[in-house]
């Protein structure tokens, strides 16, 4: 089951969810939370093929909910009730989301992490590309039957709410990596690129079938009422950075310059903590994107793809400036991290932290304010941004038995 957003999450909700191929009943029934006496109402979606496996994916997607408001639900001719929240109309409570990327190396790292950041009882998880590491192949469908059972197990809070989870693509969810890949391994067969929805499609299978957003062309944009906008983009997986959406990026980007909370996601870097910054994709984000993200007021952008944790100097014309943005990263949710600088020739000047951690970092709002707390596998606070008088959000820390109880899964086998 995997439960994300394909429009305005405070009055919508899309449910996901995989059976075998001879169940092809599509229906969720869903009602307020709580009020038992509450008629179910129903409402039928579509299936349509899991790729390279005899099962099917079901969605619906529900329109017209109240914001801020939890919901039961249950789907096709299953009775578990489980239940999902919509978003606030506006950030007058504090809403918390949790971020990062490169998710499944092993699948206890990914699970712990998942563990860690479900505890925070977020709204909702942003993952910024390199899931499931199935790399687009037929022969390792399993690795995203592991990663979706992962998801489904522990991305739910105690009181049986399932977080949803909003993703963008990575190279890892692509045969060979990037458009312009001559992989013949990986690309055997295949006819050759053209940037239209079939070879998207052709290369990045399973990503494109499972998550409902982005969806085609593998870009978009997620307004939550007017208060929040997230930007998920592609580097050159399967779109080009620059062109067709460097210009879409640009429109999006102007229409929103008064979204208070404008936050851009994607998976390579464009000021990588372990890469050279001469990276091919690195500069190209910062030729094409990051001029944008100056232009129109973005404060803060979500990077991924070097396995560590980095936030960045605020960057405005490739120097520090106190107006400029910051890049927090670079994706270390579950997998083998890497050692920060191993292939600058000298150290970065444009990083403020880095470390070698697996973590997730925690994005709190409210009304005009931003703040991150970087959480490490093992609970610690390994950054701040900004800082805030110590203790200020100890007060928001799960408790050791709610820790504990996650890590043994009593929580999850309890529900």
């Amino acid at each position: 089951m995997l439960l994300t957003w394909q429009q305005d999450p405070t009055t919508t909700m899309t449910i996901d969810w995989h059976t075998p191929d001879s169940d092809t009943h599509t229906v969720v029934e869903y009602r307020p939370a709580g009020e038992e006496d509450a008629e179910w109402q129903p409402i039928t979606g579509e299936h349509h093929p899991y790729p390279f496996a005899d099962r099917l994916i079901h969605r619906v997607e529900i329109v017209g909910l109240q914001p801020d408001s939890e919901y039961d639900f249950r789907v096709g001719e299953y009775s578990r009730i489980r239940k999902f929240r919509t978003m606030p109309s506006e950030p007058i409570r504090p809403i918390l989301f949790a971020t990062g990327g490169d998710v499944r190396h092993r699948i206890e790292w990914m699970e712990r992490t998942n563990r860690r950041a479900a505890a925070y009882d977020p709204d909702f998880i942003l993952w910024g590309g390199d899931l499931a590491y199935a790399n687009g192949l037929e022969e390792r469908v399993s690795a995203w039957h592991e990663f979706l059972d992962a998801t489904m197990r522990t991305l739910m809070t105690a009181d049986n709410r399932i977080i949803p989870v909003i993703a963008a693509i990575g190279n890892h969810e692509v045969r060979g990596g990037y458009h312009t890949s001559e992989d013949h391994d990986s690309r055997q067969g295949l006819p050759p690129y053209r940037q239209d929805d079939e070879s998207r499609e052709t290369i990045s299978p399973y990503f494109y079938q499972f998550f409902a957003f982005p969806g085609q062309p593998g870009y978009n944009v997620l307004d939550f009422g007017e208060y929040m906008s997230l930007v998920l983009l592609d580097t050159d997986h399967t779109n080009p950075v620059d062109g067709v959406q460097t210009e879409w990026l640009e429109q999006v980007l102007a229409d929103r310059q008064e979204v208070p909370h404008l936050f851009p996601v994607y998976h390579g870097p464009a000021w990588p903590s372990v890469r050279n910054p001469d990276w091919e994709q690195s500069v190209r984000v910062r030729e094409h994107w990051v001029p944008l993200f100056e232009a129109y007021g973005v404060r803060v952008a979500f990077e991924n793809h070097d396995h560590a944790y980095k936030r960045t100097r605020p960057i405005r014309n490739n120097r520090e400036d106190p107006s400029g943005v910051v890049y927090f990263g670079d994706g270390a949710w579950g997998v083998g991290v890497r050692e920060i600088g191993r292939s600058h020739e000298e150290p970065a000047w444009y990083l403020d932290r880095a470390s070698a951690d697996r973590h997730f970092i925690l994005v709190t709002i409210q009304g005009p304010h931003q703040h991150f707390l970087v959480i490490s596998e093992d609970n610690e606070i390994i950054d701040e941004y900004p800082e805030t008088p110590h203790g200020e959000f100890e007060k928001r820390r799960p408790s050791p038995s709610w820790i504990q109880q996650q890590e043994t899964g009593e929580v999850t086998e309890s529900l």
